[in-house]
This record gives C-alpha cells, sequence and structure tokens, in this order.
C-alpha cells in the first residue's frame, strides 16, 4: 500500500496536469484551456507566420540567406544584390542564375 506522502505527491502532480492543460473545469467550460496552455496557439501562428513571410521573400540561390529583391528578367528568380547577375556578375555560388540570364537575353 502507498504511503500517505507519496499518494498526495500523486494527486498533486495529476492536479496540475488537469489545470496546466485546462481539463478539469476551473471557472466555465474552456475557461482553463484558453487561460492555459491554449493561449500559445496565437503565438504558434505569428511564429508560423514569420517563418513564411522569410521563406517567401529569401533569396533563390541555394543556401543564401539574403532577402531578395532584385527580379532576374526572363526568369522567374528573384535574387539578392549579390546574386543579381547585372548588379554583381562575380557570383560563383549563382552560376544557374547567370546562366539562365544570359540564356533570356540571347532569345
Amino acid at each position: 500500500m502507498l504511503r500517505a506522502s507519496t499518494r498526495r505527491c500523486r494527486v498533486s502532480v495529476w492536479h496540475w496536469f488537469l489545470n496546466f492543460f485546462g481539463i478539469n473545469n476551473l471557472a466555465g467550460y474552456g475557461y482553463g484551456f484558453w487561460s492555459g496552455i491554449g493561449s500559445d496557439i496565437g503565438e504558434f501562428a505569428l511564429l508560423g507566420a514569420i517563418i513564411a513571410i522569410y521563406r517567401k521573400h529569401n533569396c533563390h540561390v541555394d543556401k543564401c540567406w539574403r532577402i531578395s529583391r532584385h527580379p532576374v528578367e526572363g526568369t522567374p528568380w528573384v535574387v539578392c544584390r549579390r546574386h543579381h547577375p547585372t548588379i554583381n556578375t562575380k557570383a560563383p555560388t549563382a552560376q544557374q542564375v547567370v546562366d539562365d540570364h544570359r540564356r533570356a537575353h540571347a532569345t
């Protein structure tokens, strides 16, 4: 049989778990959830929006973390200043962008 102190500890841990996740009825239906862990849903949504905006606007060159602002003519690519063929022609990591730019002007 369990000692009284061990049993009280298990009850208090279970009570904490129910309060944290808002499962027990504290002040009304759903109040505990939205005041507890449910309030983090909005924070995760904001974090996800920031990541999505960054991923949409970063340079199309592989492994480049910079924000892209310069469209390459004749291609669907938008690249950063470092990898743009007209602004900076010394871009060995962006050789594919340069080749596509030249092909677009050749036609």
